[in-house]
């Protein structure tokens, strides 16, 4: 079962953040999860929150800062005065610092209402990666078949956070074809994971914060999970 450093190794430094990201590489995560959104130029930057009181120095919503306005916000001081001037990276510069061997799972950030081309903007940036070891995720399903659109090639991975009725019968409708899913722990069954896996999607649950968690949900069949604590769950990583 593989482990997501979620938003990085963010136990333990700021959510994706350069220091985030090298932690869950000197931990030797075998995948690392991201957040990606635009700027109001259109610039892909990596942060999770849509608006930036909680993680940064800046406040409102991230999609009507520039970048040049983003790069120079203070995105580690919340975390510990050891971050300070931490700084929100590019998704760039991250793709130039996570190995492509690494399993990396980009989730797009995207509110309906702006009509942002966020799908076409990742695309292009994804595209210039074609050996990486690659996931595509987001909770926003029309993003995730525009974005299909464009990069059929690359792996996607169907975010929810809802107990549906008959959730493979929504995917198959959606037009979507999924790599994997990746349900809140929570509705998380043998079942469900068993009609997943016959219908050859993979299953990647999130947030799993201690070993106990990890145990459980890799006993119902689970394929990888997402957590802040990648160090905490290396004894049940695959030696793969």
């Amino acid at each position: 079962m593989i482990v997501f450093a979620h938003r990085g190794a963010s136990a333990y430094a700021p959510q994706n953040t350069v220091p985030s990201f090298k932690m869950a590489l000197a931990m030797k995560a075998q995948g690392i999860e991201l957040d990606v959104q635009l700027s109001s130029d259109g610039v892909p930057v990596i942060i999770h929150d849509f608006m930036l009181d909680k993680t940064t120095d800046l406040s409102g919503f991230v999609h009507t800062h520039s970048w040049q306005e983003l790069r120079k916000a203070d995105a580690g001081l919340w975390f510990g005065e050891e971050y300070r001037e931490t700084r929100i990276p590019s998704l760039e510069e991250v793709l130039a610092l996570i190995p492509k061997d690494v399993l990396l799972n980009v989730e797009i950030k995207s509110i309906t209402s702006l009509n942002q081309p966020v799908a076409r903007i990742v695309s292009q940036v994804l595209n210039q990666e074609k050996d990486r070891n690659l996931i595509v995720s987001s909770f926003n399903h029309p993003i995730l078949k525009d974005f299909q659109l464009l990069s059929p090639e690359v792996k996607i991975g169907i975010l929810t956070a809802n107990d549906f009725i008959n959730f493979p019968a929504y995917v198959e409708s959606s037009g979507i074809r999924p790599y994997s899913i990746h349900p809140e722990a929570s509705y998380l069954s043998y079942q469900s994971i068993e009609d997943y896996h016959k219908r050859g999607w993979k299953v990647m649950t999130y947030t799993i914060n201690s070993t106990t968690q990890s145990r459980m949900v890799e006993s119902l069949g689970a394929d990888g999970i997402f957590s802040d604590y990648p160090d905490l769950n290396s004894d049940i990583q695959d030696s793969d």
